[in-house]
């Protein structure tokens, strides 16, 4: 496409005439703007016919005149007074067509296109489209301006550079000119801060090519803190008369790394991104407003972020703009993902990539790239490789500086997606979608020390729903159902969260979950603010994760894990999640134990959030910034408080050593005993660090539990299958039998199988509870504990012995499973079973039904207390055995509950 300011333009923006879908009658439609954000069918995928009758002056006879569309949605063909005149098949690029064979200035002429959008003429996975098909629908349409210009003058494959080492400016160009290139030549001056900082002039070299180089007398670099922009104006000059100009924006810096260690500038930084799937249920297509562009990017840095992935989309130039005055990051990842590689797609995607870098490699906001998303056996090297020669030329031709940004071939990598072993990337990335418990052990499973040294970014990662304020929404859009909460979303009919969506408010009236909505929401929003902030922690304490993505900026019709909701507002204040998203943060971690088992060492993990009353607690704390380098003698202070904020134990320390920035390091120790206690208690423990410039302070709870030592007389395990390895190691006093007595009477048993013998001993009186792993013997569900799970606690007994903060907070650490109870199922394996109590409840956030964690049940003349928590540990990272103190005083709480119970 050819720029030139100068040129004539006629903007063509505005109500044209529409029709969708075969014989349909002429309407309106307002361009830009996709046809599904205005009223029309998202579900017809074409023909979409748009026709405008326009004037072309007759100024521009005898000029060549461009048809120029910024983009359009899918495949379109255009028609100018009845003649086709050009096709164009992309999403998100831009394209012009000449069209002054078939124009006539002076008179009324009359422009039409006939447009399809993804669908099934051209298949989605085949055409490009992103996620967005998955998030809610795709969209179709003129969807970005589109213009008339008049010129004969332009500049073409504009590319500006800067050099940061040599601090100069590139410029590469074709000067195109109907009279040809010679006696063309090319000047101008670069500004800064409306002042001329360097003045440029070279003739044009042959075939209309210029490339130069711009030397800066003084460089100021761009960021996030001083987002500086230069500004480039070019002209073409002919005998002495300006024939184009052309103006552009341009910041100077880098991002490189060192090893492990990421560089921005030269300085270490951390890549704290959020993850955009360029949703808008209003927009539908990701066309931003400068001023809507501005206030994302905004609040998206008030919760501490510095960084945004565009994951499989692309917005408007607009966007790009305002990152760059804002001084936001921008990871830029191409549409493709789980592709169908038609012949069609392996010729075209090499021109389309060339057409997305083009739009984006001028701009500093710009600093990661990825070709695709999660690709697996879809995609091949050839096609891989030659996506990656396309990418890099476009950001470094030959004979430029380095580029400055990092690439990477495959988000999350192949290797993990079981796609190519190939890696073509500048750094590590992976996207540990999982429970919190299995993170780490996730992340130690990719590393490997013999792989070149190189940072580690999160592409996608932590995850985690709540629940929708479904009754905000509906008021929000007066009193009815958005579109996307109704059987319109496309989805609906094919994948179940949208389904469960539509039907969310019957299926959380039906599941009769004992709270209402707003007290779910709260809950729900405590147990998303643990995990993000508990995650958040444990990437920051190693050294070779450089950046972040968490899923996702706002809720979708099937995910509620954004940071803001579906009304754009953050779910936590502010202050309180920048606490553990920000360039620095304060965490903590546990010694490391080891144990002699069955002949050898083994792990034997502390929990670090659950103790003993009257342990001693040794807990490290450490920082990780990327500020400047603090000098020793930094202050370390902390304060341990109970329930009620009474002190109980204090600490103030200076730090020996310098720290460094960009990398995780120690501050010094919390050492304390946990008070003696016979109830169990949350304590607060805050610590706070003054490094000149850096004022951090961070705030933990933690828990002290008195040890057990009355356990209820006649206690037995029957565990004919060996299921319950580490109870027994729990239950001191706890004898192991083959087979349960005859007679009930006093015994209590903890039991793994609900064999003929187990429920004749219960049906007769007995007292059991049932601890379940897996999906026998109780009915059960596989599912996650922390993701896309909110944890319900109904008043019960059982609580009172093991009190908690109302939601899932840390204390169950050591308790997290992945079984779940079908409660409405029990009679099929207990025929006879009389109702089922729910002690501990899981509400799947997503789907909207309800499992249960732990229940009681009334069996003949007996009592059927089932968990499914592992009361052992051993889940992921959790602790195993005597270790998880929590799992030993909640199967305490369970027991002695169970062994007051009456015979029915």
């Amino acid at each position: 496409m050819l720029y030139n300011d100068l040129a004539p333009i006629f903007h063509l923006d505005g109500p044209w005439e529409f029709a969708l879908g075969e014989g349909s009658p002429w309407g309106r439609i307002w361009v830009p703007g996709c046809w599904e954000a205005q009223g029309f069918s998202k579900k017809i995928d074409g023909p979409a016919r748009y026709r405008l009758q326009i004037v072309v002056t007759e100024d521009w006879a005898g000029q060549q005149i461009w048809l120029e569309f910024d983009a359009v949605s899918y495949a379109c063909t255009v028609f100018w007074n009845g003649h086709e005149v050009g096709q164009h098949r992309g999403m998100w690029t831009p394209f012009a067509l000449d069209v002054t064979r078939a124009a006539r200035p002076g008179q009324v002429n009359t422009l039409e296109l006939e447009v399809y959008k993804p669908g099934q003429r051209y298949p989605m996975r085949s055409c490009m489209a992103g996620f967005l098909p998955d998030v809610a629908t795709t969209f179709g349409g003129i969807w970005q301006p589109v213009r008339l210009r008049a010129l004969t003058t332009g500049l073409d494959h504009l590319y500006i550079a800067a050099d940061v080492e040599k601090g100069e400016l590139t410029v590469q160009c074709q000067v195109v000119d109907r009279e040809g290139w010679r006696d063309l030549s090319l000047e101008g001056e670069v500004s800064w801060n409306k002042q001329v900082v360097a003045n440029f002039s070279s003739p044009v070299g042959p075939m209309g090519w210029v490339n130069l180089r711009i030397p800066l007398p003084e460089v100021f670099f761009w960021s996030p803190e001083h987002p500086v922009l230069y500004q480039v104006c070019l002209r073409a000059v002919r005998g002495g008369q300006v024939v184009a100009v052309v103006k552009r924006r341009i910041g100077v810096r880098s991002l490189t790394s060192q090893g492990q260690q990421l560089l921005l500038n030269g300085q270490p930084i951390c890549l704290r991104g959020v993850l955009s799937w360029g949703w808008d249920p209003e927009r539908i297509a990701p066309l931003f407003s400068a001023e809507q562009a501005r206030a994302e990017i905004q609040r998206v840095r008030e919760l501490g972020f510095n960084l945004i992935k565009l994951c499989l989309f692309v917005p408007n130039q607009v966007y790009f703009d305002v990152a760059d005055e804002e001084g936001m990051l921008l990871w830029q990842e191409w549409p493709l993902w789980q592709p169908e590689v038609t012949d069609e797609l392996r010729a075209s995607a090499p021109h389309e990539y060339a057409a997305y870098m083009e739009l984006t490699r001028h701009h500093p906001s710009v600093v990661l790239y990825s070709l695709g998303c999660e690709l697996g056996q879809d995609i091949d090297e050839a096609l891989l490789r030659e996506l990656d020669n396309v990418v890099r030329h476009a950001i470094q031709p030959v004979g430029t500086a380095a580029p400055g940004v990092l690439f990477c071939d495959n988000s999350g990598s192949g290797e993990a997606y079981e796609g190519l072993t190939l890696d073509l990337s500048d750094f590590s990335d992976h996207h540990p979608y999982c429970d919190l418990n299995y993170l780490e052990p996730l992340l130690n499973h990719w590393h490997r020390d013999w792989k070149p040294s190189r940072p580690l970014i999160l592409g996608e990662f932590c995850d985690s729903d709540d629940l929708r304020d479904f009754e905000a929404i509906v008021q929000a859009h007066g009193g009815q159902k958005p579109w996307w909460m109704t059987p319109e979303l496309p989805l609906y009919s094919v994948r179940p969260e949208a389904k469960a969506l539509v039907e969310a408010q019957e299926r959380l009236a039906a599941a009769n979950l004992g709270f209402s909505l707003q007290e779910v929401i709260a809950v729900a929003r405590a147990q998303s603010l643990t995990v993000r902030k508990f995650a958040l922690e444990t990437i920051r304490r190693r050294a070779e994760v450089q950046g972040y993505v968490i899923t996702g900026l706002r809720d979708t019709p099937i995910a509620s894990s954004g940071v803001f909701d579906d009304l754009g507002r953050p779910k936590w204040p502010a202050e309180v999640f920048r606490c553990f998203n920000n360039a620095a943060v304060l965490a903590f971690d546990v010694p490391r134990r080891r144990k002699w088992e069955h002949g050898g060492d083994r792990p034997d993990p502390l929990d670090p959030y659950n103790w003993w009353a009257g342990s001693q607690l040794c807990l490290h704390v450490i920082v990780n910034h990327t500020g400047r380098s603090v000098p020793a003698g930094s202050t370390l202070a902390w304060k341990v408080r109970d329930g009620e904020g009474q002190l109980l134990a204090e600490g103030l320390e200076a730090v020996a050593e310098a720290i460094q920035p960009g990398r995780p390091c120690e501050l010094g120790r919390v050492v304390f005993t946990a008070p003696e206690t016979n109830r169990v208690e949350t304590l607060q423990l805050e610590v706070s660090w003054d490094g000149g410039d850096e004022q951090l302070s961070n705030i933990w709870n933690l828990w002290c539990y008195p040890r057990p030592t009355s356990w209820p007389v006649g206690l037995v395990v029957y565990d004919p299958g060996g299921y319950l390895e580490g109870i027994t190691e729990l239950l001191p006093t706890a004898k192991l039998v083959e087979v349960l007595p005859q007679a009930p009477g006093p015994v209590l048993a903890v039991a793994s199988v609900l064999d003929g013998e187990v429920q004749g001993w219960l049906w007769r009186g007995g007292k059991m509870l049932l601890l379940q792993q897996g999906n026998r013997p109780l009915p059960a569900q596989r599912g996650p504990f922390w993701r896309e799970a909110i944890k319900l606690f109904p008043q019960h007994p059982v609580w009172e012995l093991f009190p908690h903060n109302g939601f899932a907070d840390l204390q169950f650490w050591g308790l997290a499973t992945d079984t779940m109870l079908e409660a409405d199922r029990l009679a099929e394996v207990l025929p006879g079973l009389q109702g089922a109590n729910p002690i501990m409840r899981r509400l799947d956030a997503r789907q909207f039904y309800v499992r249960e964690y732990i229940l009681e049940a009334q069996f003949g003349y007996g009592w059927l207390l089932a968990c499914t928590l592992r009361l052992q540990g051993g889940y992921g990272a959790a602790p195993t055995g005597s270790r998880n103190v929590a799992g030993c005083c909640l199967l305490w709480a369970l027991l002695h509950y169970l062994d007051r119970l009456a015979a029915p």
